[in-house]
Protein backbone atom coordinates (compact mmCIF):
# COMPACT_ATOMS: atom_id res chain seq x y z
CA UNK A 1 0.00 0.00 0.00
CA UNK A 2 1.34 3.08 -1.54
CA UNK A 3 2.30 5.94 2.41
CA UNK A 4 0.18 8.59 2.30
CA UNK A 5 2.91 10.11 4.38
CA UNK A 6 5.33 12.40 2.91
CA UNK A 7 8.73 9.77 3.88
CA UNK A 8 10.28 7.06 1.25
CA UNK A 9 8.17 3.67 2.60
CA UNK A 10 11.50 2.12 3.64
CA UNK A 11 12.65 4.87 5.88
CA UNK A 12 12.55 3.02 8.85
CA UNK A 13 13.06 -0.60 7.63
CA UNK A 14 14.53 -3.10 9.56
CA UNK A 15 13.59 -1.12 12.70
CA UNK A 16 11.10 -1.84 15.87
CA UNK A 17 8.89 0.21 17.22
CA UNK A 18 6.90 0.22 19.95
CA UNK A 19 4.15 2.66 20.73
CA UNK A 20 2.01 3.41 24.43
CA UNK A 21 -1.48 3.94 23.75
CA UNK A 22 -0.81 2.98 20.10
CA UNK A 23 -4.84 1.34 19.67
CA UNK A 24 -6.65 4.62 19.04
CA UNK A 25 -6.08 8.68 18.39
CA UNK A 26 -3.05 10.31 18.30
CA UNK A 27 -1.04 6.69 19.28
CA UNK A 28 -3.39 4.96 16.12
CA UNK A 29 -2.22 7.40 13.58
CA UNK A 30 1.63 7.47 14.66
CA UNK A 31 1.78 3.85 14.32
CA UNK A 32 0.10 3.55 11.04
CA UNK A 33 2.93 6.61 9.74
CA UNK A 34 5.79 4.33 11.05
CA UNK A 35 4.18 1.25 9.84
CA UNK A 36 3.86 2.72 6.47
CA UNK A 37 7.54 3.67 6.05
CA UNK A 38 8.99 0.37 6.76
CA UNK A 39 8.93 0.09 10.62
CA UNK A 40 8.71 -3.00 12.64
CA UNK A 41 5.07 -1.74 14.91
CA UNK A 42 4.27 -3.01 18.46
CA UNK A 43 1.02 -1.14 20.32
CA UNK A 44 0.58 -1.63 23.69
CA UNK A 45 -1.82 -0.73 26.07
CA UNK A 46 -4.04 -1.82 29.18
CA UNK A 47 -7.08 -3.10 27.12
CA UNK A 48 -5.98 -6.91 24.93
CA UNK A 49 -9.42 -7.06 22.76
CA UNK A 50 -8.92 -2.77 21.72
CA UNK A 51 -4.98 -4.16 20.94
CA UNK A 52 -5.98 -6.89 18.78
CA UNK A 53 -8.93 -4.85 16.71
CA UNK A 54 -6.67 -1.99 16.34
CA UNK A 55 -3.44 -4.30 15.39
CA UNK A 56 -5.89 -5.90 12.39
CA UNK A 57 -7.11 -2.76 11.12
CA UNK A 58 -3.41 -1.26 10.48
CA UNK A 59 -1.86 -4.05 9.20
CA UNK A 60 -4.62 -4.18 6.75
CA UNK A 61 -4.11 -0.65 6.10
CA UNK A 62 -0.31 -0.47 5.60
CA UNK A 63 0.04 -4.02 3.79
CA UNK A 64 2.44 -4.63 7.04
CA UNK A 65 2.16 -6.72 10.13
CA UNK A 66 1.49 -4.58 13.07
CA UNK A 67 1.42 -6.56 16.63
CA UNK A 68 0.71 -5.80 20.16
CA UNK A 69 1.32 -6.39 23.95
CA UNK A 70 -0.90 -5.56 26.88
CA UNK A 71 0.82 -3.41 29.66
CA UNK A 72 0.03 -0.79 32.54
CA UNK A 73 2.77 1.84 32.00
CA UNK A 74 2.09 2.57 35.57
CA UNK A 75 2.93 -1.09 36.84
CA UNK A 76 6.87 -1.27 36.95
CA UNK A 77 6.52 -5.00 37.29
CA UNK A 78 4.29 -4.92 34.15
CA UNK A 79 6.70 -2.77 32.39
CA UNK A 80 9.79 -4.94 33.20
CA UNK A 81 7.68 -8.02 32.12
CA UNK A 82 6.90 -5.72 28.90
CA UNK A 83 10.98 -4.88 27.98
CA UNK A 84 11.82 -8.15 28.95
CA UNK A 85 9.49 -10.12 25.98
CA UNK A 86 10.91 -6.79 23.50
CA UNK A 87 14.19 -6.74 23.84
CA UNK A 88 15.43 -5.38 20.59
CA UNK A 89 13.46 -1.83 20.51
CA UNK A 90 14.59 0.79 18.48
CA UNK A 91 12.23 3.16 18.63
CA UNK A 92 9.98 4.27 21.64
CA UNK A 93 7.08 5.90 21.62
CA UNK A 94 5.45 7.33 24.72
CA UNK A 95 2.34 8.65 23.51
CA UNK A 96 -0.34 6.60 26.18
CA UNK A 97 -1.94 9.64 28.47
CA UNK A 98 -4.90 10.67 29.71
CA UNK A 99 -6.48 13.91 31.78
CA UNK A 100 -9.81 15.47 33.15
CA UNK A 101 -10.55 18.68 33.19
CA UNK A 102 -11.06 20.48 36.40
CA UNK A 103 -10.10 23.21 37.92
CA UNK A 104 -7.21 23.35 40.51
CA UNK A 105 -8.93 24.31 43.43
CA UNK A 106 -10.86 21.14 43.34
CA UNK A 107 -8.40 18.66 42.13
CA UNK A 108 -8.73 15.61 44.78
CA UNK A 109 -5.75 13.53 46.29
CA UNK A 110 -6.33 10.72 43.96
CA UNK A 111 -7.46 12.85 41.02
CA UNK A 112 -4.15 14.58 41.61
CA UNK A 113 -2.19 11.12 41.45
CA UNK A 114 -3.99 9.42 39.06
CA UNK A 115 -2.81 11.95 36.09
CA UNK A 116 0.51 12.27 37.53
CA UNK A 117 0.87 8.47 37.90
CA UNK A 118 0.20 7.98 33.92
CA UNK A 119 1.47 11.14 31.93
CA UNK A 120 4.88 11.61 34.24
CA UNK A 121 5.45 8.17 36.10
CA UNK A 122 4.12 5.79 34.01
CA UNK A 123 6.11 7.73 30.77
CA UNK A 124 9.80 7.06 33.23
CA UNK A 125 8.78 3.94 33.36
CA UNK A 126 8.53 2.79 29.72
CA UNK A 127 11.29 5.39 29.00
CA UNK A 128 14.13 3.64 31.58
CA UNK A 129 12.71 0.00 30.93
CA UNK A 130 13.36 0.55 27.13
CA UNK A 131 16.21 3.70 27.42
CA UNK A 132 18.24 0.80 29.48
CA UNK A 133 17.68 -1.51 26.95
CA UNK A 134 18.73 0.82 24.32
CA UNK A 135 22.13 1.44 25.94
CA UNK A 136 22.79 -1.65 26.23
CA UNK A 137 22.71 -2.63 22.86
CA UNK A 138 22.89 -0.40 19.77
CA UNK A 139 21.30 2.80 20.85
CA UNK A 140 17.62 3.87 19.65
CA UNK A 141 15.63 6.75 19.62
CA UNK A 142 13.22 7.88 22.36
CA UNK A 143 10.08 10.44 21.44
CA UNK A 144 7.75 11.85 24.41
CA UNK A 145 4.07 12.87 22.96
CA UNK A 146 3.45 16.11 25.87
CA UNK A 147 1.39 19.53 25.66
CA UNK A 148 1.72 22.34 24.53
CA UNK A 149 3.22 23.10 28.17
CA UNK A 150 5.19 26.60 28.91
CA UNK A 151 2.27 29.09 29.06
CA UNK A 152 0.03 27.46 31.49
CA UNK A 153 -2.78 25.06 30.07
CA UNK A 154 -6.24 26.39 32.87
CA UNK A 155 -8.16 23.40 34.02
CA UNK A 156 -5.86 20.87 33.55
CA UNK A 157 -2.84 22.36 35.92
CA UNK A 158 -2.34 18.60 36.71
CA UNK A 159 -1.49 17.27 33.05
CA UNK A 160 0.15 20.72 32.12
CA UNK A 161 2.59 19.71 35.64
CA UNK A 162 3.51 16.28 34.39
CA UNK A 163 3.90 17.23 30.67
CA UNK A 164 6.23 20.27 31.82
CA UNK A 165 7.85 17.19 33.64
CA UNK A 166 8.55 14.72 31.02
CA UNK A 167 9.96 17.66 28.55
CA UNK A 168 12.49 18.69 31.43
CA UNK A 169 13.23 14.87 31.75
CA UNK A 170 13.48 14.60 28.44
CA UNK A 171 16.17 17.24 27.94
CA UNK A 172 17.98 15.92 30.67
CA UNK A 173 18.19 12.23 29.26
CA UNK A 174 19.17 13.61 26.51
CA UNK A 175 22.69 14.66 27.57
CA UNK A 176 23.11 11.98 30.15
CA UNK A 177 22.54 9.29 27.36
CA UNK A 178 23.61 10.36 24.34
CA UNK A 179 25.14 9.69 22.25
CA UNK A 180 23.78 6.10 22.10
CA UNK A 181 20.06 7.17 22.48
CA UNK A 182 18.23 10.68 20.91
CA UNK A 183 15.35 11.70 23.27
CA UNK A 184 12.96 14.14 22.04
CA UNK A 185 9.45 15.62 22.53
CA UNK A 186 6.40 16.35 19.87
CA UNK A 187 3.93 18.79 21.50
CA UNK A 188 0.77 18.72 19.89
CA UNK A 189 -1.79 21.90 19.85
CA UNK A 190 -5.27 21.11 19.10
CA UNK A 191 -6.32 17.91 17.63
CA UNK A 192 -9.80 16.38 17.26
CA UNK A 193 -10.02 12.95 18.50
CA UNK A 194 -12.58 10.40 20.01
CA UNK A 195 -10.80 10.95 23.06
CA UNK A 196 -11.43 15.05 22.70
CA UNK A 197 -15.02 14.76 22.14
CA UNK A 198 -15.26 12.46 24.59
CA UNK A 199 -13.66 14.40 27.51
CA UNK A 200 -13.87 18.14 27.21
CA UNK A 201 -17.11 20.05 26.66
CA UNK A 202 -18.39 21.94 23.86
CA UNK A 203 -16.73 25.23 23.14
CA UNK A 204 -13.81 24.21 24.50
CA UNK A 205 -10.79 25.14 21.39
CA UNK A 206 -13.08 27.26 19.88
CA UNK A 207 -10.17 30.03 20.28
CA UNK A 208 -8.01 27.78 18.53
CA UNK A 209 -9.06 29.51 15.16
CA UNK A 210 -7.17 32.88 16.52
CA UNK A 211 -3.54 31.15 16.18
CA UNK A 212 -1.71 31.62 13.18
CA UNK A 213 -2.83 28.46 11.26
CA UNK A 214 -6.64 28.83 11.89
CA UNK A 215 -7.42 25.16 11.93
CA UNK A 216 -7.58 22.08 14.27
CA UNK A 217 -4.82 19.37 13.28
CA UNK A 218 -4.67 16.20 11.09
CA UNK A 219 -3.48 13.46 13.23
CA UNK A 220 -1.46 12.58 10.58
CA UNK A 221 0.49 15.92 11.27
CA UNK A 222 1.77 14.62 14.63
CA UNK A 223 2.57 11.31 12.54
CA UNK A 224 5.11 12.61 10.18
CA UNK A 225 6.81 15.12 13.40
CA UNK A 226 7.33 11.72 15.10
CA UNK A 227 8.75 9.90 11.74
CA UNK A 228 11.64 12.65 11.30
CA UNK A 229 12.65 12.99 15.05
CA UNK A 230 12.96 9.42 14.86
CA UNK A 231 14.83 8.96 11.96
CA UNK A 232 18.10 9.51 10.25
CA UNK A 233 16.91 12.46 8.89
CA UNK A 234 17.15 14.10 12.89
CA UNK A 235 20.46 11.99 13.61
CA UNK A 236 21.69 15.43 15.07
CA UNK A 237 18.72 16.45 17.28
CA UNK A 238 17.72 15.21 20.47
CA UNK A 239 16.76 17.62 23.95
CA UNK A 240 14.26 18.97 21.54
CA UNK A 241 10.91 19.64 21.74
CA UNK A 242 8.52 20.19 18.42
CA UNK A 243 5.47 22.13 18.71
CA UNK A 244 2.84 20.23 15.94
CA UNK A 245 0.36 23.57 17.30
CA UNK A 246 -0.44 25.19 14.73
CA UNK A 247 1.42 28.41 16.10
CA UNK A 248 -0.44 27.55 19.28
CA UNK A 249 2.31 28.30 21.76
CA UNK A 250 2.71 31.85 20.45
CA UNK A 251 -0.69 32.67 22.14
CA UNK A 252 -1.32 33.03 25.69
CA UNK A 253 -2.89 30.44 27.92
CA UNK A 254 -5.31 28.23 26.29
CA UNK A 255 -8.11 26.82 28.41
CA UNK A 256 -9.76 23.18 28.67
CA UNK A 257 -12.34 24.47 30.67
CA UNK A 258 -15.71 26.53 28.34
CA UNK A 259 -15.02 29.90 28.40
CA UNK A 260 -17.61 30.89 31.07
CA UNK A 261 -16.16 28.09 33.04
CA UNK A 262 -14.10 30.84 35.35
CA UNK A 263 -17.29 32.88 37.03
CA UNK A 264 -14.51 34.22 39.69
CA UNK A 265 -12.57 35.90 36.85
CA UNK A 266 -15.99 38.02 35.84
Amino acid sequence: MKSNLIYNEELLAGKTALVTGGASGLGRSIAVGLSQVGANVIIVSRQEEVLAKAAKEISDETDREVTYDVVDIRDIESVAQLSQRHENVDILVNNAGGQFPQKARDFTPNGWRSVIDLNLTGTWNMTQAFGNKMLEGVGGSICQIIATVGRGIPGIAHSASARAGVLELSRTLAFEWGPKVRVNCVAPGQFRTEAFDSTYEDGVGDGFVEQPLPNIGDVRDIANGVIFLVSPGARFITGEVLYVDGGLILQGPMSALPADGYPERE
